[in-house]
């Protein structure tokens, strides 16, 4: 890929290049019917986790040159995408509660009629689910089986008080799976491994592969007796954040939602351990939602957003159609 400086602050070159590309795009952009550039031109579409990797780092690369953020671009991307992430992966586990309805729910505090207290409960645990991994990634603290713990916690809160916060003792089934969970009396043992593989892998490992090597062993063990599921894709967005990733958020679409988990359950039951299918599906997402939050920030033009971009806008500047 193009070699290009990150470094900031930007010398007064680099500012009147990045104004005349800018210049250049917004005339594009007001002129014409679609965007004026073609991001997947410069990131294919790929099933290779190697180039995918390298291909989500340089969009990385890409989101950090706009940053930071101001306040309002914070606050505003933080409503509209912890929203619809409450909403798609409430919606996975069976909650009925429409986007509008989650919105109402956990921005207006409102309660929707005719809808279960459970689901209202749902959904404003997983904000502040968010919000508490959030905080952890602000504070510099680590994943460990406290916050874990304590994540959990606030999944299940005023839902399950006696489970919440603590490992399952009691077998399960997973309906419709044939995994098979483990014994709980293995639990212990099976989340000390979790936390010493993480220790091991989280400053050698690429951050989304370790985020989807986390979030699959722990939807495996299923170490808690409910909210598995939310708990492992919160735990693969507090990896992804403390790297400098976006929220990535899983569909829960019939066609996005089966592809999950037949892909979990495929690194669940093969012998091998083979989870690169699972892998390559968060990727794909992490690289979606890379795409999405580029779409938006390149179209910021307040005053505070001049000098921001200059990486993300040199590697399209061959793209500008016109």
């Amino acid at each position: 890929m193009q070699t290009i400086p990150t470094a900031a602050p930007l010398s007064a070159g680099q500012k009147k290049e990045l104004a005349d590309i800018k210049r250049r795009f917004a005339h594009l952009t007001l002129t014409g019917e679609n965007s004026p550039f073609d991001l997947l031109q410069l990131y294919p579409e790929t099933a290779d986790i190697a180039l995918l990797s390298e291909q989500l780092t340089d969009l990385k690369h890409c989101l950090d040159s706009f940053r930071p953020l101001s306040a309002e671009q914070v606050t505003h991307l933080h409503e509209v995408f912890d929203t619809e992430y409450t909403y798609e992966s409430n919606r996975i586990e069976g909650n009925t509660l429409t986007l509008m309805e989650t919105d109402l729910i956990i921005n207006k505090g409102l309660t929707v009629g005719g809808k279960k207290m459970q689901e209202h409960l749902e959904a404003v645990n997983h904000k502040q689910a968010i919000d508490y991994i959030r905080s952890l990634v602000d504070s510099h603290q680590d994943l460990s089986e406290d916050t874990l713990r304590k994540l959990h916690a606030i999944v299940l809160m005023g839902i399950d008080f006696k489970n919440a916060g603590f490992w399952r003792t009691d077998r399960v089934r997973i309906l419709g799976s044939r995994h098979v969970c483990p014994n709980p009396i293995k639990i212990p043992q099976l989340m000390g491994e979790f936390f010493a593989y993480y220790a091991a892998n989280k400053n050698t490992l690429h951050p989304v592969i370790l985020s989807a090597n986390m979030h699959e062993q722990l939807v495996t063990i299923h170490p808690f007796i409910d909210g598995n599921g939310r708990t492992a894709r919160l735990i693969m967005n507090l990896i992804l954040l403390k790297h400098g990733y976006p929220i990535t958020i899983i569909s829960s679409e019939t066609q996005a939602r089966d592809a999950y988990y037949q892909t979990l359950e495929k690194a669940q039951i093969s012998a091998d351990r083979d989870n690169s299918d699972f892998i390559r599906l968060v990727a794909l997402c992490v690289k979606k939602w890379l795409l999405v939050y580029l779409d938006m920030l390149s179209g910021s033009i307040g005053e505070e957003s001049q000098d921001k971009g200059y990486y993300f806008f040199k590697r399209i500047e061959g793209q500008l159609r016109g």
